[in-house]
């Protein structure tokens, strides 16, 4: 899989790939059923467009929405609500779209930017699914 470039250094439109450092499951826009659903799984490596490539957009230079890297999903986006996470259709200035990269010493973390009591909690997995917490020291908040 891919790492994710510096925050600073990826250009629009870049695809990108996160591994989850704990339980080596990818962050993918596609489940098993073959619906748009954000959910760890399998990772998905056999092409450029795979279900495990996400497109980075820059939100302000310091925050970047999350598109699948696909035509059937690209107007979708990776949200997260309250500690909920999934895939909506995009909308310009949504708080809850948007997640900042973290550069830590083992990898990435997903801030996501939210509102609220929830804001600045980062993307988290058991490996069965994904939701948002505060920060900790555990692996399973770390992608690659």
């Amino acid at each position: 899989m891919t790492t994710a470039p510096s925050a600073s250094a990826a250009p629009q439109d870049n695809p990108v790939s996160w591994m989850n450092a704990a339980t080596h499951a990818c962050l993918n826009w596609r489940d098993s059923h073959g619906n748009s659903n954000a959910k760890p799984g399998v990772c998905d490596d056999s092409t450029s467009r795979g279900i495990s490539q996400w497109r980075e957009t820059p939100v302000d230079g310091k925050y970047w929405t999350f598109r699948p890297y696909s035509g059937d999903g690209a107007n979708l986006c990776l949200t997260s609500y309250n500690t909920l996470v999934y895939l909506e259709a995009c909308q310009d200035g949504n708080w809850w779209q948007q997640w900042e990269e973290v550069w830590t010493d083992s990898g990435w973390k997903l801030k996501h930017r939210g509102a609220g009591d929830v804001a600045g909690y980062f993307l988290d997995t058991d490996g069965l699914r994904l939701y948002t917490e505060p920060g900790n020291a555990g692996m399973n908040q770390v992608w690659r």
